[in-house]
């Protein structure tokens, strides 16, 4: 036995000598065993199907040891009525529970919630839970989320959202607003967290405000959020136009798969946000599905794969859509996406015009302020299909851009930067069409000099290339327990 493994397994049985494991069913055990706990301990709820059960995991734990709450066999542990998970303190982690079935949870109380009161937990992390169909229904008028995610440095990973009917985001990021808080301002925490491997399923609502994600609000649309949202699934998303919608700044959006969605992947407000490395097939049959939508200046969008989207004829639903601003716009109404990079994106078998610039909100009576020194580089635009079928339509003629190398297989435009050429001179491999590549050394150190905040340095090919490699699959997210 080597010294370092002999180490490693004193080490292990050392925390393990000095944990505690509580074998709790009902809420006094869970009280008593909770405040009898200290950092390291486990807290192992009993199987069983329990109703309106209020759970407030209020302790602190450390790094090297946090305190779980964990279900005695995942998924074997469910709640319903008006249950909920509270988590209020530091380092602490909750496993394998099951939120399912008839839901009486008053208006604005939220099934998980990173925070007690105005208690905020942080640090903390939920891991194989679901919540399905644990929802009013939307003509009840009640606003709830699955997961109010506050706080700082928390995560949710590996989890499963399904069945959401009435207002709210399956999962919001809420930023802390101090007292006497001035709604613009850039003072709110930031937070920090991340969302990975989670698995957002079917969920319907009629108006606006049914997102699966939405980081931040439109009062606290300045704050700088530094939230990493990855390598998660997106299904059958109806009606709301938003799948995700970020409202804050200095967040990333990587690697995530959208599949069938009536909405897109939507920068609607804050600045210095990536969009980079996801896949998204809009084809569902619905005629809904979107891309990509950004409004606000400084935001990045390189290398994502976009295909069969379907709802292209519309102005918000295009698989690129660079929106122009409004007069003396209102903290949740448009400001032009002044800035913007767009590069390396490849966009194939999408209904209508593939990309569109200075697409105006036409409903609010103000007037447009259209996008200036948008930039387009490298993008390939594959058999567009349906009647209008250019590469690219400037709305306002107002805006300024500059298209660089860009390419079309077919369609027409008078645009400079956009080359047509045949679909032979693709490489086709595994279903995924790769475009030529005309490296621009320019765009890759702005969009490496924009990332530097983050401290990512990303190499040409990481920015130029769509890795096939990075697409999840139902079968890598969502909990262990349930087979996607």
């Amino acid at each position: 036995m080597t010294t370092k493994l002999f180490i490693f397994i004193l080490f292990f049985l050392c925390f393990q000598a000095n944990a505690t494991e509580f074998i709790v069913n009902n809420l006094n055990e869970f009280e008593t065993a909770l405040s009898n706990s200290k950092a390291g301990d486990v807290i192992v709820w009993k199987e069983g199907n329990y109703v309106d059960i209020k759970i407030n995991f209020k302790r602190n734990g450390t790094a090297e040891k946090p305190i779980v709450l964990k279900a005695q066999t995942a998924g074997k542990v469910s709640f319903s009525g008006n249950s909920q998970l509270l988590l209020s303190g530091n380092y602490l982690q909750v496993e394998g529970f099951l939120f399912e079935g008839k839901c009486t949870l008053e208006d604005k109380e939220h099934v998980i919630s990173f925070a007690i009161g105005s208690k905020e937990a942080h640090h903390s992390k939920i891991s194989n839970c679901a919540i399905i169909n644990y929802t009013h229904a939307e003509t009840t008028g009640k606003t709830n989320y699955y997961v109010n995610l506050v706080g700082t440095y928390n995560e949710v990973q590996h989890c499963y959202f399904s069945g959401k009917t009435n207002k709210g985001p399956t999962l919001l990021v809420k930023y802390k607003q101090e007292k006497g808080y001035i709604p613009g301002s850039d003072v709110a925490p930031s937070s920090h967290h991340h969302i990975d491997h989670n698995y957002f399923a079917y969920r319907t609502f009629s108006e606006n405000g049914g997102e699966q994600i939405r980081v931040g609000t439109s009062t606290t649309s300045f704050s700088h959020g530094f939230n990493i949202i990855e390598y998660n699934y997106f299904e059958d998303e109806r009606i709301e136009t938003e799948v995700v919608s970020n409202k804050s700044w200095d967040n990333i959006y990587r690697f995530n798969t959208f599949i069938g969605n009536d909405g897109g992947m939507v920068i609607r407000h804050g600045q210095k946000c990536f969009v980079y490395g996801n896949y998204i097939n809009g084809k569902a049959g619905r005629k809904e599905s979107a891309g990509l939508r950004v409004i606000n200046p400084n935001n990045t969008f390189f290398n994502n794969y976009v295909e069969n989207l379907e709802g292209s004829d519309k102005d918000l639903k295009s698989p690129i859509t660079v929106m122009s601003g409004l007069e003396n716009a209102a903290l949740n109404e448009y400001y032009p996406a002044d800035n913007a990079i767009l590069a390396y994106n490849t966009i194939v078998n999408s209904v209508g015009a593939a990309i569109k610039i200075g697409v105006g909100n036409k409903n609010n009576g103000k007037s447009l302020v259209a996008p200036k020194n948008v930039l387009l580089v490298g993008n390939t635009v594959v058999n567009t299909v349906g009647k209008n079928i250019e590469p690219i339509v400037i709305e306002d003629p107002t805006s300024t851009y500059t298209l660089t190398d860009n390419f079309y297989t077919n369609g027409a435009t008078s645009e400079e930067g956009f080359l047509q050429i045949k679909i032979k001179d693709l490489v086709l491999k595994d279903g995924f069409y790769f475009g030529r590549q005309l490296t621009d050394k320019s765009i890759i150190d702005a969009i490496n000099q924009r990332l530097l905040v983050h401290q990512i340095k990303l190499s040409e090919k990481e920015i130029m290339v769509f890795d096939v490699s990075k697409i999840v699959f139902k079968k890598d997210v969502g909990v262990i327990w349930i087979k996607n």
